[in-house]
């Protein structure tokens, strides 16, 4: 676990960190920064969709094991892809500890990083408690009946990719800019959050986590947009990597409360946490309109 925990702080911030510096060092339109995203979550929506497919086959022909077989040779694939990866350090030529130092000023001067990190914990805290949440919410609604855990799980992740095509350019974005859309995101899943506060059964309850992933994968690239505004390339990876105290505080208390408390009044716990993201988020509008949108890729350069 405490690997799991190194990996997943460097999936979560390394790659988009990378992104976001190559991006700009290439000299490609701040425009593409949304539909780079935008595809990203695409594809990892349809890689999911992919793998629940696989662990689903797995499991029937290798039984329990067989999914986790089959994770050991993707992972030792994946070592193969990062040994040949080109790297960059944001254009920054400090050491780590000037780094360190950089990332907790701007936090302590710009309350823009601050409450974009903060909403950043709020939805993903609330996403993996939902995770941590969502088979035994669907084997209660189906009341003793048999889940296909990888078909279902595979349908969620197919909405994480319907996500990522609405947030490109040419959908969503024509309607209302991506800090926008965060609040629309976290208003919509925290409605789709309190269906099973209020329902047990089995199609609105998995109606309503289809819509929350769709919102997951509006919000991702959604979120990767607006760090790119705010934090300065060579600070992002250290920036996140902050508030990924907070966010696994989060998911620590939102699982904990499963072991005393049904799961409706988890679910509501987690509603509330959605729509305390909302009014941050509005809150960061408002710093972004005092100080431009741009302020962020400026500071970059």
């Amino acid at each position: 676990r405490f690997l799991g925990g190194v990996t997943t702080c460097i999936l979560f911030t390394g790659f988009e960190s990378w992104m976001v510096s190559e991006h700009r060092k290439r000299g490609f339109p701040e425009a593409w920064v949304a539909d780079t995203f935008s595809k990203g979550s695409f594809i990892n929506g349809l890689s999911a969709i992919i793998a629940g497919i696989l662990a689903q086959v797995c499991a029937d022909l290798c039984g329990e094991i067989g999914p986790f077989q089959a994770a050991i040779a993707l992972t030792a694939l994946a070592l193969v892809f990062v040994a040949f990866w080109p790297e960059n350090y944001g254009g920054g030529d400090s050491d780590d500890a000037d780094t360190k130092a950089a990332a907790w000023n701007l936090l302590k001067t710009d309350r823009k990083a601050v409450f974009l990190g903060s909403v950043n914990a709020l939805f993903e805290g609330s996403m993996y408690s939902f995770v941590f949440m969502w088979v035994p919410t669907m084997l209660g609604a189906l009341q003793g009946g048999k889940l296909p855990t990888g078909l279902v799980f595979a349908s969620m992740m197919t909405c994480i990719s319907l996500g990522g095509v609405l947030f490109s350019p040419s959908m969503l974005l024509t309607i209302a800019p991506a800090e926008y859309l965060g609040v629309g995101c976290f208003v919509v899943g925290a409605c789709a959050l309190l269906v099973p506060v209020f329902c047990t059964a089995v199609v609105p309850v998995l109606s309503a986590f289809l819509v929350f992933e769709v919102c997951v994968g509006i919000f991702q690239p959604c979120g990767g947009v607006l760090r790119s505004k705010v934090i300065p390339d060579k600070l992002q990876g250290s920036v996140m990597n902050m508030f990924r105290i907070p966010l696994n505080s989060l998911v620590v208390i939102g699982t904990l409360l499963t072991d005393y408390y049904p799961a409706r009044f988890v679910f509501g716990v987690i509603t509330v946490w959605m729509l305390i993201g909302a009014g941050l988020q509005v809150i960061v509008i408002r710093a972004l309109a005092q100080t431009g949108p741009e302020a962020g890729a400026k500071k970059a350069q």
